[in-house]
């Protein structure tokens, strides 16, 4: 009578945990086989790049017909537009390429500033 009340040993428990561990770990690599596009993953980072100059270019060309069709100036304005919206959107190509625009105002991360105050450090001394 006594054993149904005493709670389970912590070897069974260890091993009830265990199992859960290694199959949690399993679906959480099944998961990220089946959806390529995380933030981290190159896919991701590919639509991303991609979507970052359609969406520039389409915003510029968009800002550009609306001003030319409200100022009646013709293609002008549009050609413009296009043209900025075009370095707006490498730009940001650009940032998202080298991890820039993860980072709150564009800054660079605080090891990269922690490397070049020692090196400028080591310079002086």
């Amino acid at each position: 009578m006594q054993d149904r009340d005493s709670p389970p040993s912590l070897d069974d428990l260890d091993a009830r945990l265990k199992k859960a561990r290694g199959s949690e770990e399993k679906r959480v690599r099944r998961s990220e086989m089946l959806s390529p596009n995380l933030p981290g993953s190159a896919m991701g980072l590919a639509f991303r790049v991609g979507v970052e100059l359609v969406a520039g270019v389409a915003v510029g060309v968009g800002i550009g017909y609306a001003l030319d069709r409200w100022l009646g100036t013709g293609p002008w304005l549009m050609i413009v537009f296009f043209f900025l919206g075009a370095a707006g959107g490498m730009m940001n190509v650009f940032r998202a390429a080298t991890g820039q625009g993860l980072a709150v105002g564009y800054r660079k991360p605080a090891d990269d500033a922690e490397k070049a105050s020692r090196d400028g450090s080591e310079r002086e001394g």
